[in-house]
């Protein structure tokens, strides 16, 4: 092998790197710019299902605030209710003997229309006559 073709191989090594160098450029520049593609797909898809749950967080936290206020609204009566066994007044949590309607009115949503029943009525108007003489 002579001096001139040492030269030309080198040369066609050295052309030969070159390319081999601009090829790999070249998948570089690319790999880097799909991979700012999927980086920038992937944020925007954060981004907008980021936005779906704070709506989402909102819409619950003010269904959550709903359930709260009407949950203060219902009452309701449990448990043991201490009462009278003459008068029917109802003790309460201070331990002030109530009467029973407004008791009941104050612990739930029930309201009280008053009338007499017949047995009362006899009772209470011994001198009339309320028997239905048709």
């Amino acid at each position: 092998m002579t001096p001139d073709d040492d030269i030309q191989s080198l040369k066609r090594r050295i052309y030969e790197l070159e390319t081999m160098t601009r090829h790999l450029t070249n998948e570089v520049r690319l790999g880097r710019e799909e991979s700012e593609e999927y980086i920038r797909k992937y944020f925007e898809i954060y981004l907008r299902l980021d936005q779906k749950v704070k709506e989402r967080t909102s819409e619950l936290e003010e269904a959550n605030r709903n359930l709260q206020e009407a949950l203060t609204k219902v009452k309701t009566l449990s448990g043991f209710i201490p009462i009278c066994a003459s008068c029917k007044k109802i003790r309460d949590d201070k331990g002030y003997w109530n009467q029973i309607e407004a008791y009941i009115q104050k612990h739930s949503n029930a309201e009280f229309s008053h009338g007499i029943c017949p047995e009362c009525l006899k009772k209470l108007y011994p001198e009339f006559d309320f028997e239905d003489k048709s």
